[in-house]
């Protein structure tokens, strides 16, 4: 069906617009109007972001007061069961996008009355409203804005998604740079809308022309808008000017973009992308490699207002958490995003494969005898589940994935039931205290917290559930792992003995990245992927004084292992080795 140009869903109307935020309440939040929710699913709720078209978008924390960006469906949208099972796809496809200029998925429930989407919270403006308040980006800052956006967009469409409403008002400019919001909502509306009346989700001077030509967006259709937003970023104008809404689009259709005031260096590139023939356009990776170097920017935060920087802001005005048995038995917030690993569901470790030991040797399979072998998953071969399993939770048992995600904050991982429409379900959190070299330098001491976090069920963590990455180079294609020499049962872990401490040992482990990585979490052939999560860096040996990379405050020895890749190498790895040596 061809959509018209006048026929239209507008994404950047305000739907009620909160209220003024009193004296004392935490900066850009504002207060929760009579009908607002006080806990969505693990997340207590303190007040407004903002509101648009297709949902509300609240300020959260979770059980750890780490706080979020909850966006909650507006209610005509939840009582569409086509919507529902739209949005339900487009999770599944988020949770597999992670990139620095992305902010981190953390929950989701589609299956809630009302369905809500989840993500890390980002403090800063809107590109929107930095640019109308502050006039266009300095130069190097463009630059940096354009290629991390570009960035961002390719590490979407390599997931399968196409965001499909691109535009200022879905950028946040952050201390740390720029990030890209709403990406996968808009599709589950915009098929929506298509269904009931043929009008087209968007904004007026950020759709594509082959969109206002009623074809379906694509990714090339993403990277028109992206070229758009830059030209606002160095102009404070879109490349189609400011008329009338039909006057924008007919531009759009058949009018010259102007480029007067961007930057020269970038012209070719947004040119390019701004093509009338979305065939003709760069794809976003090929945007982001062809853009000019410029001088790299000071931090972001010299061209920005200042942001809420105080972390417990928003618990003042927060409901208290709930009680622990409360907070761990139920829906709990996971990170990843979007990329997060997942495996087949277990109450304990699968199989442990065969590798290599860290002293050359190999780490045996399943033996017969059952001697280094782990038990089967639980539900993989018909077994059923453990009886105490409330029943909102016995499909994430038997259908669900094992999820291993790590903090970039501290040395702590966490393992989670994953189902496929985002339910989450947190069953261990490891805490790394030490990782040092005894006497005997040859041997890497790894001594470890681990919690089990559920009031049923339990859970039966392995020394073979670990693994050593000692080097990760542009030529690799999966981890080349070591298991620990430390064997067998490092703990029995249920409600009723839900803490254990103990040590895992490597041989001749130099600096390079500690993993919690379940057999069951290998792919085919038994490798993982060189960008899986869930790792921790071991910075510094005893005999060296100077680290292998960036410490968590508090560590000598541990610090983050952000194993997603840009351009072929982690973003954050200690043991990324550029030479291959």
């Amino acid at each position: 069906m061809t959509a018209a140009p006048w026929n239209r869903t507008r994404t950047d109307v305000p739907v009620n617009p909160p209220p003024p935020r009193p004296p004392g309440a935490p900066a850009g939040v504002s207060p929760l109007s009579q009908g607002d929710p006080r806990a969505v699913g693990p997340f207590r709720i303190a007040g407004r972001l903002g509101a648009g078209g297709m949902g509300t978008v609240y300020a959260a924390l979770d059980d750890r007061d780490r706080r979020a960006a909850l966006k909650r469906i507006h209610a005509v949208y939840a009582a569409d069961g086509d919507f529902r099972d739209r949005f339900a796809r487009e999770v599944r496809l988020v949770r597999r996008v992670r990139a620095e200029g992305v902010p981190r998925f953390l929950a989701a429930d589609t299956r809630a009355d009302v369905p809500w989407l989840a993500t890390e919270y980002v403090p800063g403006p809107t590109l929107d409203a930095r640019v109308r308040g502050g006039g266009p980006l300095p130069a190097g800052f463009l630059a940096d804005f354009a290629r991390v956006t570009a960035r961002a967009l390719a590490a979407i469409h390599a997931a399968g998604v196409v965001h499909r409403d691109l535009k200022p008002g879905n950028v946040i400019l952050s201390p740390a740079g720029p990030r890209v919001l709403d990406f996968g909502i808009a599709r589950a509306a915009e098929e929506t809308a298509l269904t009931r009346t043929g009008a087209l989700v968007g904004t007026p001077g950020w759709i594509s022309p082959e969109q206002y030509r009623g074809e379906a967006a694509t990714d090339r259709s993403d990277v028109f808008a992206w070229a758009c937003m830059a030209v606002f970023a160095a102009t404070g104008r879109g490349p189609f000017g400011p008329g009338t809404e039909e006057g924008v689009i007919s531009a759009v259709l058949s009018a010259a973009p102007a480029l007067h005031g961007v930057p020269g260096p970038l012209r070719p590139v947004l040119a390019a992308a701004l093509d009338k023939d979305p065939a003709r356009r760069p794809s976003a990776a090929e945007a982001a490699r062809a853009l000019p170097a410029f001088p790299a920017p000071a931090p972001w935060a010299a061209v920005l207002p200042a942001v809420d920087a105080d972390p417990l802001s928003w618990t003042r005005v927060a409901p208290p958490r709930r009680p622990w048995v409360r907070r761990h038995g139920r829906v709990l917030a996971v990170s990843a995003a979007a990329t997060a690993l997942a495996v087949a569901a277990a109450t304990a470790p699968a199989l442990v494969p065969t590798g290599t030991a860290a002293d050359g040797g190999t780490v045996p399979g399943p033996s017969p005898d059952g001697g280094a072998a782990l038990p089967p998953a639980a539900g993989a071969d018909g077994e059923p589940v453990p009886d105490d399993v409330p029943e909102e939770y016995r499909g994430l048992y038997t259908d669900g994935t094992v999820v291993v995600e790590a903090s970039d904050t501290e040395p702590v991982v966490v393992r989670s039931l994953v189902g496929e429409d985002g339910t989450a379900l947190e069953q261990l959190r490891v805490t790394y205290l030490t990782a040092d070299n005894p006497s005997n330098a040859s041997t890497l001491s790894l001594g470890l917290r681990v919690e089990y976090l559920p009031d049923f069920g339990s859970l039966s963590l392995h020394a073979e559930d670990f693994g050593w990455v000692q080097a990760v180079s542009p030529d690799d294609e999966s981890l080349d792992y070591r298991r620990p020499n430390t064997r067998g049962v490092l703990a029995e872990l249920d409600p009723g003995s839900p803490e254990a401490e103990t040590t895992v040992a490597f041989f001749g482990a130099p600096p390079g990245a500690l993993y919690l990585l379940p057999a069951a979490s290998l792919g085919e052939g038994r490798t993982a992927p060189l960008d899986t999560p869930g790792g921790v860096c071991y910075v510094r040996s005893s005999h060296d004084d100077e680290a292998a990379g960036p410490a968590f405050p508090g560590h000598d020895s541990l610090g983050p292992h952000d194993a997603r890749l840009t351009d072929g190498r982690p973003l954050n790895s200690c043991a990324y080795d550029p030479a291959g040596t």
